[in-house]
């Protein structure tokens, strides 16, 4: 854990690294005009000047973008999302690995939500040990509160965009007087980072998998047995077996549960 002059200096860090410095403690800010359009990025890099540029105009010390790869059906709640793409303002973000995102508590609340909305290093409760430490951990950093603008996508792999700063009075302040504006950007970042941030390097480390193994893998999700499945894909019991198997040993999975979980959270099915 950070001390607090090395927490300090870790937040003068974040600031020297942009144009724009952040609002006083009084509270946070709306934009100003003279940021620039966010349709003139043309990289992952321009996305990021932007993000962190937008992040200090609004009086954050900067933020995050993550977007999850597609659930399994009836596995959102145990498994909420597994981050396929990733974009970070912070100085410490060769930290910040796939583990660690998963720990955010703000993953578990992305799906079906519309609206931003606040978090707490310092009042959050939680039961669950890695979402505290997560917490913790932002805390140690200098950080008591955020902002979580989610975006909705229609391929069914929602994205956030995250931002870490202090005051959660002048956040939630901050949500009442621009939630829409906030929103509408935050599907613009998204439409864009789906073009321009690549595929997380930690996907690519996932074994993939055949068309017909994956389609076994979703039918058991749903419950069909392996007759069951056959007869959905045309197939016999014993083939759909084969592939399972396949499925299961490519993936170091004892169970077709696990194996599901991997699949489809971790990035050997990934849908864009």
């Amino acid at each position: 854990m950070l001390s607090s002059g090395a927490a300090h200096a870790e937040r003068l860090q974040d600031r020297v690294d942009a144009d724009v410095v952040p609002a006083g403690h009084g509270g946070l800010k709306k934009a100003e005009p003279g940021l620039a359009p966010l349709g003139q990025c043309t990289s992952a890099l321009d996305l990021r000047s932007w993000l962190l540029k937008y992040a200090r105009n609004l009086g954050f010390y900067g933020a995050r973008y993550i977007q999850l790869a597609r659930p399994c059906w009836g596995l959102e709640e145990s498994e909420p999302g597994f981050a396929i793409r990733y974009l970070s303002t912070s100085s410490q973000a060769d930290r910040e690995d796939e583990h660690w995102i998963a720990s955010d508590p703000a993953i578990g609340r992305i799906r079906g939500a519309y609206v931003p909305f606040s978090w707490s290093t310092r009042n959050g409760v939680t039961g669950n040990p890695r979402h505290r430490a997560w917490l913790d951990g932002e805390r140690a950093r200098g950080v008591d509160a955020g902002l979580v603008v989610p975006v909705q996508d229609s391929a069914g792999c929602p994205a956030y965009l995250s931002f870490f700063g202090f005051d959660e009075a002048s956040i939630q302040r901050l949500i009442d007087q621009c939630a829409p504006e906030m929103t509408f950007l935050a599907g613009q970042f998204h439409a864009l980072a789906k073009t321009l941030v690549p595929i997380a390097d930690w996907v690519g480390r996932a074994p993939r998998l055949s068309n017909r193994e994956l389609e076994c893998l979703r039918l058991a999700a749903l419950g069909q047995t392996v007759d069951e499945s056959g007869q959905t894909l045309g197939i016999s019991g014993r083939t759909v077996e084969f592939h399972l198997r396949n499925a299961l040993e490519k993936l170091g999975a004892p169970t077709k549960l696990r194996a599901v979980v991997l699949a489809f959270g971790a990035g050997a099915a990934v849908a864009i």
